[in-house]
């Protein structure tokens, strides 16, 4: 029913041979690359990048399972810039094909804003007028594009309707909820049909479990909505990333199944 990722940065290791390694060691099914140079994407783009990458999944039986996309925080208070707006929609367009090209499934644009949570409903606009020009490659490659944000759930149904495309929704994340003041489980049952990932990671930089998450009622949350598909862990590296990347996952398993 799950298949379970991990984040790059969570073992500690630069997206490589030797993530993909460590992922496939410890049993998860995946890898999600954190993506912050402009570089790299272009690299992902090459054959020689598809290669490699297919040589990584290959070897150690660890997909690349999705791109946490850094480089859309420049969208961030440019909103009213068209050059800057223009530019990031470009580089999403090319995120959206280099997931394509390394098997993944998505990619994850960020956007947080503590002080305000919710962006304005005229930035909102903007925001589905740009994601609006991504959403054609994302339908054609099958590739999802998920806000994970500090917005509310009204805000984020707004600007999905708003797109109106199957591929376009929410990266959803089982601690940010309450960081920014909201509930998990009120967050996942509210965007069923929007919900296309799921990130599993607890509140106070905490190994899952030992937060304030209630795992149980959001695995009940997750099956309520009908979510399948991947369960990501950003979860700490702590003192041992692969004992940590261990005990996460065991934890997972057992509640999720």
């Amino acid at each position: 029913m799950y298949l379970y990722g991990i984040r790059n940065t969570s073992l500690r290791m630069d997206w490589g041979k030797d993530a993909f390694g460590a992922a496939g060691a410890i049993g998860f099914d995946g890898v999600e690359i954190v993506l912050r140079e402009e570089d790299r994407l272009d690299w992902l783009l090459t054959a020689a990048g598809k290669a490699e990458i297919g040589q990584w999944v290959q070897a150690t039986g660890a997909t690349a399972c999705s791109i946490s996309f850094a480089l859309f925080r420049e969208y961030k208070g440019n909103e009213e810039n068209a050059a800057v707006r223009d530019r990031v929609v470009a580089l999403v367009q090319k995120a959206i094909r280099a997931c394509a090209g390394m098997g993944g499934v998505g990619i994850l644009l960020p956007y947080f804003d503590p002080e305000n949570i919710d962006m304005s409903r005229k930035h909102a606009d903007l925001l589905i007028e740009d994601l609006k020009r991504c959403a054609p490659i994302a339908e054609d490659l099958g590739i999802k594009v998920a806000l994970e944000t500090s917005f509310t759930p009204g805000l984020l149904r707004t600007i999905c309707d708003g797109v109106g495309s199957e591929m376009v929704g929410v990266y959803q994340d089982t601690a940010n909820a309450l960081i920014y003041g909201q509930d998990s489980v009120d967050m996942l049952v509210a965007l069923p049909e929007h919900t296309k990932l799921i990130h599993l990671k607890d509140t106070q930089r905490s190994d899952l479990g030992e937060g304030d998450v209630d795992f149980p009622a959001c695995r009940d949350a997750i099956a309520k909505i009908g979510y399948e598909g991947w369960l990501i862990f950003e979860t700490p590296a702590g003192n041992d990333p692969i004992a940590s990347g261990e005990k996460n996952l065991a934890f997972a398993k057992a509640i999720f199944g």
